[in-house]
């Protein structure tokens, strides 16, 4: 869900502020559908992991959906406000970068022995440790505040990079693995949708050097597909019985 500010920055002066604030709440169309997309996965997929690594896929969840939702306020606020509220888009590639990495730790730990083991029963109330998720909204402000303050004696690193290597390599995982659940559950279509997602994502990084207004609807438009994919692979995966996916279980000694 890589945003398109940076785009958007660039051609502030050129563009009308209508039109920037246009495509500010364009931007926030894929963060709604992984926002629904990913809710659909925490219902389903309570069943097959534990709490720890259910609060994994939970509070990545979060982390990715504040980090784009934050990004697309500072935007909205930059066109219509004239407010340049700096904090929103300083903690994005950070937020997000550890969200992902968190999603995709989420389900390569579901496949995992110790998980297939110890699943959680029925009767366990799935809403007592969610409680905690909220806090993580607090996650977004707090990072941005990393690089405030200065020292003669300190060299100031602004490179965003290590945490773009990060995001791209916690999505990928994270689709990647679900199109192993695909697989497991024998849905080609899904698989298609969780494979065009991959290539969309590694479609905005190239778009990301486009830098213009023009560009920017390009990117974003990118993103919308991206999401899209991901919300329809996700909703077709329930509909066909995702929660009732088989994690075998490892053989006991006799």
């Amino acid at each position: 869900m890589i945003s398109a500010l940076s785009l958007f920055e660039t051609s502030f002066d050129e563009a009308p502020r209508g039109l920037l604030a246009l495509q500010s709440i364009y931007d926030l169309i894929p963060v709604v559908l992984f926002l629904i997309g990913s809710i659909l996965l925490l219902r389903e997929l309570y069943p097959k992991m534990v709490k720890g690594n259910y609060v994994l896929l939970g509070a990545g969840s979060i982390m990715v959906f504040a980090a784009g939702f934050f990004k697309a306020l500072h935007k909205f606020l930059l066109a219509v406000a004239r407010i340049d509220y700096t904090i929103l888009d300083k903690q994005f590639s950070t937020t997000q970068s550890v969200g992902f990495a968190l999603l995709a730790i989420a389900l390569v730990g579901m496949f995992t022995p110790y998980n297939r083991n110890h699943l959680p029963s029925k009767s366990e109330d799935t809403k007592l440790h969610a409680v905690a998720f909220p806090l993580l909204l607090l996650f977004p402000l707090l990072s941005a505040e990393a690089t405030n303050g200065s020292s003669s004696d300190i060299k100031e690193y602004t490179s965003t990079m290590p945490f773009i290597v990060l995001m791209v390599l916690g999505a990928s995982v994270f689709l990647a693995m679900l199109i192993v659940i695909s697989a497991k559950m024998h849905r080609p279509l899904e698989i298609v949708l969780f494979s065009l997602a991959i290539i969309f994502m590694v479609g905005m990084g190239y778009l990301s050097s486009k830098r213009s207004f023009e560009g920017a609807w390009i990117q974003i438009s990118c993103n919308v597909c991206y999401q899209l994919c991901f919300f329809l692979g996700c909703l077709f995966l329930k509909k066909h019985g995702l929660s009732n996916l088989v994690l075998e279980k490892k053989a006991k000694a006799a």
